[in-house]
């Protein structure tokens, strides 16, 4: 069983996300892109697995901004309407805004008993089966009347009075199949269970006293039987027994006992201490966690969000009756090491491929959770919007993806100022110019690619739609005029700018810029001890034929006398320049 496709509209800055999963998904995006809000989107139609946790109704700020304001929008337009009572009932009905986070299930085998009562529609002949959480405005009329009321008092302006225009006790929330708006029962949503690991868990057993996690004492609550609970119950009146036999503290309260003053015990009672046993979670909540012989909280920080992962994880019991357990795993790599990065990937994927009722979404900014060849899990999040890997790319296209050596996605996709090159030559030159200019900032991260670059040209492009992200492509013309025009053209879209070298390749085109021969020439006969470069053309050649070391060397020493004046190749600062101040410069 899993859930293989997701809608959501109106929840928080996801204004419309349509997309296809996998058992593993994993979101990647830049910060406030969404991928949190998708993760908690996900679990709104199901049962928390945790103790007394599953209230699902939302507030204010969950409702989309889009959709409040043009809500707002057709109140203002329409003021004297409502007051006078002639709003279309029908029309005010479909401008109020809603959350709504459907899911679809594809069960397998006899997984779909669990489901057969939520068959949404047919695909192919084929039943599909959905649920959806919905909030909503259950009476719209009584919101309506209410409206009018305020109105009546208040016309001048409603930016003071949006709260109440829109009040959040009007909304319920209600789990139903989405074509019959038939709720959804708790006995057959009891099959459906999800677990949460958020990011903020920098505080766990951080407390010298506490356990320090409300997940974790939970997680004990959850593991402890009726029985269990009896046994501790009987064991904690044990001690309170021997506490008082050891310290005689009733002695202490029964002064009338051992009182010089005869009657004091006609006036008294004996005073007697009962046990006051706390609550099974502020029990649990003092017990206190230790690595070895030491205490976790004098463990790093990495150190112990790693054990946290790894105990929550491996808690998971899928029992025979659980039709699906979703997992939400955000920032899994928060203080972790590489190595540690590696495992916790590692445990994840066989936590996955051990049990068919378990499905794990996972939020990340580090590429140690995307497996190139699985890179149809991958979810990719911008601007509130969303898209899969696995709908929107060929399979073609995938495993190309995948063959690029080195392709760090997340930087090419993300990065607010990128340029891919060609080759290892081009980045460290670019690098070591740009690490040269020590009195200026710049946000500029230099990828090699090596070839294919429109196809990622057309997936930036569709990650990148509404950003304000700029792409720079730097080329060599290698003799291929109509390769030149195919990737020249993208610069129709003002976010992307590709040059291209005058000359066959990066070397002769750094020796024939500007002044740049006769530096060149002093500095490879003086550092390099080279001979017979007396023209560009002879310095060109040796250069291209030097091995990788020269070049490393030479953009190392970028910066000392013979080369402080050295100038970039046009190709290279004009990608530039529009990276840094989004101009174009004309050839």
């Amino acid at each position: 069983m899993k859930i293989s496709k997701l809608k959501i509209q109106n929840y928080r800055n996801l204004t419309d996300v349509n997309i296809e999963l996998n058992r593993v998904v994993v979101f990647i995006g830049d910060n406030n892109s969404g991928k949190s809000n998708l993760l908690r989107a996900i679990t709104l139609p199901f049962m928390n697995d945790e103790v007394g946790s599953i209230n699902k109704n939302l507030g204010w700020n969950d409702i989309n901004n889009l959709a409040k304001e043009r809500y707002f929008a057709y109140i203002k337009e329409n003021i004297r309407t409502i007051i006078n009572g002639n709003v279309d009932l029908e029309e005010f009905e479909d401008i109020i805004p809603f959350v709504k986070v459907e899911v679809t299930f594809e069960p397998d085998g006899a997984d779909e008993f669990y489901v057969h009562r939520w068959i949404n529609t047919l695909d192919n002949e084929r039943p599909v089966y959905s649920i959806c959480y919905k909030y909503y405005i259950e009476n719209p009329k009584d919101l309506l009347t209410h409206i009018q009321n305020i109105l009546k008092q208040e016309t001048d302006s409603i930016e003071n009075l949006k709260m109440n225009l829109l009040p959040i006790e009007f909304f319920k929330y209600v789990i139903m199949i989405p074509t019959t708006g038939e709720q959804i029962a708790y006995n057959e949503l009891a099959n459906f269970k999800y677990n949460s690991l958020a990011a903020e868990r920098d505080d766990f057993s951080n407390n010298s006293n506490r356990l320090g996690s409300k997940s974790l004492v939970n997680l004990l609550h959850n593991k402890l039987s009726d029985e269990d609970k009896v046994k501790i119950e009987k064991s904690y009146g044990k001690f309170f027994d021997e506490l008082k036999e050891i310290s005689n503290i009733e002695g202490v309260f029964n002064w009338q006992e051992y009182s010089e003053l005869e009657n004091a015990k006609d006036f008294f009672d004996e005073i007697s201490l009962l046990p006051n046993m706390p609550s099974m979670s502020s029990l649990l909540n003092n017990v206190k966690l230790g690595y070895g012989d030491e205490y976790l909280n004098t463990q790093g920080l990495g150190y112990r969000n790693l054990i946290y992962l790894f105990v929550m994880m491996n808690s998971l019991e899928i029992s025979s009756d659980v039709a699906l357990n979703v997992l939400t795993i955000e920032e899994p790599e928060a203080h972790l090491s590489n190595s540690n990065e590696l495992m916790l990937a590692s445990y994840i994927n066989s936590l996955v491929n051990s049990s068919s009722q378990l499905q794990v979404f996972i939020s990340t900014h580090s590429t140690m959770f995307l497996n190139k060849l699985k890179l149809e899990n991958v979810c990719i999040v911008s601007q509130g919007k969303a898209f899969s890997l696995k709908s929107e790319l060929k399979g073609k296209q995938l495993d190309y993806l995948a063959k690029k050596p080195n392709l760090d996605f997340i930087k090419f996709l993300f990065s607010r100022r990128c340029v891919l090159v060609e080759g290892p030559s081009e980045e460290i030159f670019i690098r070591s110019y740009l690490n040269s200019q020590t009195n200026s900032l710049h946000d500029i991260e230099v990828i090699s690619l090596h070839k294919g670059f429109t196809k990622m040209i057309d997936i930036w492009l569709k990650v990148n739609e509404d950003s304000t992200n700029r792409l720079g492509i730097i080329r060599d013309f290698d003799n291929q005029p109509n390769a030149q025009k195919q990737h020249e053209k993208y610069n129709k879209y003002e976010n992307v700018y590709v040059t291209t070298t005058k000359q066959y390749t990066l070397e002769p085109e750094i020796v024939s810029t500007g002044d740049n021969y006769e530096k060149l020439k002093t500095y490879f006969e003086k550092f390099h001890g080279w001979t017979n470069i007396d023209t560009p053309e002879s310095l060109s050649e040796k250069w291209q034929g030097a091995k990788a070391e020269t070049m490393l060397k030479f953009c190392k020493d970028i910066g000392i006398e013979e080369l402080s004046d050295i100038e970039l190749p046009q190709h290279i600062s004009r990608v530039l320049h529009f990276l840094q101040s989004g101009e174009k410069q004309c050839k």
